[in-house]
């Protein structure tokens, strides 16, 4: 009989295709291995993208000498709530399922989605309002605002009409007034009252509505009644 070596067995050897194939999945898990061992960065050509070596943020790294982190990019919108003749009196928060507080509408910009797009879908995601007239207001990026990660917010202020609903990752909706932002503002989480305080002070001042109302109490009368 003929040696082992020498047998023709019932299996055909594999294709080069398919040898290539296993040799892909044994490098990928390698690489899978060892990356869940390591404590920081994916990859040591990261840490030149880090101010701080102990922060955090969002990492593209290949291998040998590819990487890039930046800061993640989140998109919030100060939705005004107008009533049915236009005028705005309300703005639309979320309530956090953790407790920290009230926090604007927003969440991460996907890959390929414009920060407008996202400001937009989170919008109709956790309120259920089409937001209209969005635009850019301000960038906030100091990097300690949010103790999870670094995130640079750019936030927007858009308007809707309508009655907002909760959608599944927040605990429910608080719509309010723009008096009690100026004079009683509730909780907010992060840095999200210091960027609500800046918003109504940008756009709300109090002395503003303070003419506004005097304006509104002599065109309702008020003003005859004085004269009287």
């Amino acid at each position: 009989p003929k040696p082992l070596s020498e047998r023709r067995v019932g299996c055909t050897m594999p294709s080069r295709s398919e040898f290539a194939l296993v040799a892909v999945s044994v490098y990928a898990l390698a690489l899978t291995l060892r990356h869940a061992q390591l404590s920081g960065p994916l990859n040591s050509l990261c840490t030149r993208d880090f101010v701080e070596p102990a922060a955090s943020g969002t990492c593209l790294c290949g291998e040998k000498e590819f990487c890039l982190c930046t800061p993640s990019l989140a998109a919030d919108v100060i939705i005004e709530l107008e009533d049915s003749v236009g005028t705005v009196r309300h703005v639309v928060f979320i309530e956090r399922k953790d407790g920290r507080g009230l926090a604007m509408v927003g969440g991460f910009v996907k890959v390929g989605e414009s920060a407008e797009a996202a400001a937009a879908r989170e919008a109709a995601e956790e309120t259920g309002l089409e937001v209209t007239q969005l635009q850019q207001w301000c960038m906030f990026s100091e990097p300690r605002r949010d103790p999870r990660r670094h995130t640079a917010a750019l936030v927007f202020v858009g308007r809707a009409r309508g009655t907002p609903r909760s959608g599944d990752d927040a605990k429910g909706i608080r719509v309010v007034s723009i008096s009690d932002l100026q004079r009683a503002p509730p909780k907010f989480a992060f840095d999200h009252g210091q960027i609500v305080a800046a918003f109504v002070a940008r756009h709300h001042p109090l002395e503003a509505h303070a003419g506004w109302r005097r304006r509104n109490h002599r065109s309702s009368g008020g003003s005859a009644a004085g004269a009287g």
